[in-house]
């Protein structure tokens, strides 16, 4: 961490030179600039220093220096809390959302082309997962042998489906006496409330509803595991304009910087995991290389929504050279907003 003030200014220069041009900054250009009033001796000796620190790496093609992972992670650490929107996007971030469609699946990809739209970059949003959550409906329905699709209404109208492949085959007059048990439920219903009060009760109800009962018990279990099974646990929505100019950016040009942001797009199990940390830590934050390898050129910047029970992630993905400022506060606020418009 910079260590004096003269430091602190220094290295925040360099970041913000290189965010804008993508090249190696050297002591002269930070003389001419940004005003400094250091001679480009002074520049290089602090310049040094932070490079000692890990913060900055000398280009091995001129004496510029660029930012490091740890640099990078400093830097957009420190700005979380800066930056405030302008009236303007403000305004806008909430009458666009309150003028999305709640009750259809299409809320999440709304999400993720208006962050795009509002930052340039990949929006990126991992959905709320409803099973966990207090439901307000569910319905089963034949897709074929063994093959059953479970349809989760949330108390807001959120809807997400689920195939499930049973060890039993169902037919839909089956299942529709199991549909007809959760439309008398008192709502909001929780699964493992549910699958609890069945096997208490299970032994002691007339044989037509043990039967019944027995389905209920199988088909929430399905549900419940189809929810938590293997790395499509939670679902994750990237806009595919975003992803297109994330393709442009002169960032990934090389082959090499390419491979590694397309490695970077079919992590799934990766995003998710860090997604999932983010929805449970109540403010933005900033990942640098968020696929795990070093270095990939990304940023991922994203921030917690919630409703109810129901918790998600809304973001974006774009290369490290990220206008934080500026970004950082498009993300918070818009989660917030979202957080808010769920809430009621």
């Amino acid at each position: 961490m910079p260590e004096t003030e003269r430091q602190k200014k220094i290295f925040e220069a360099v970041v913000l030179d290189f965010i804008r041009t993508g090249e190696p900054v050297s002591s002269g250009a930070l003389a001419e600039r940004y005003g400094l009033d250091l001679s480009p001796a002074s520049i290089r000796k602090v310049l040094h220093e932070l490079e000692a620190q890990g913060l900055l790496r000398r280009s091995h093609s001129s004496a510029g220096r660029t930012p490091t992972e740890e640099g990078f992670k400093l830097y957009a650490g420190s700005i979380l809390e800066a930056g405030k929107l302008p009236a303007g996007v403000r305004e806008k971030i909430k009458k666009e959302i309150a003028q999305a469609d709640f009750t259809a699946g299409s809320l999440w990809s709304f999400c993720t082309r208006m962050i795009s739209s509002l930052t340039s970059q990949m929006g990126v949003l991992m959905a709320p997962e409803l099973a966990a959550a207090g439901l307000g409906k569910l319905y089963f329905v034949r897709m074929g042998e063994r093959r059953v699709l479970a349809v989760l209404v949330s108390r807001n109208g959120i809807i997400q489906n689920r195939l499930l492949r049973t060890a039993a085959d169902f037919s839909q007059e089956e299942l529709n006496q199991v549909n007809l048990y959760f439309e008398e439920r008192e709502r909001p219903f929780f699964l493992t409330a549910i699958r609890e009060e069945l096997i208490n009760e299970m032994g002691r109800a007339r044989d037509d509803f043990e039967k019944i009962y027995r389905r209920v018990l199988l088909l929430t279990a399905e549900t419940a595991r189809a929810a938590a099974d293997g790395e499509d646990e939670r679902e994750i929505y990237m806009d595919e304009e975003g992803r297109f100019r994330l393709l442009e950016h002169p960032d990934f040009k090389d082959a090499e910087a390419m491979r590694a942001l397309f490695r970077a797009f079919e992590n799934k199990r990766r995003l998710v995991e860090l997604l999932n940390e983010i929805t449970g830590g109540g403010r933005v934050r900033v990942v640098i290389s968020p696929s795990g390898e070093d270095p990939d050129g990304l940023a991922l910047v994203a921030s917690p929504f919630t409703g109810g029970e129901m918790g998600g992630a809304l973001g974006v993905l774009g290369p490290r050279r990220l206008n934080y400022q500026e970004i950082v506060p498009v993300v918070d606020y818009a989660a917030r907003v979202l957080s808010g418009a769920f809430n009621k």
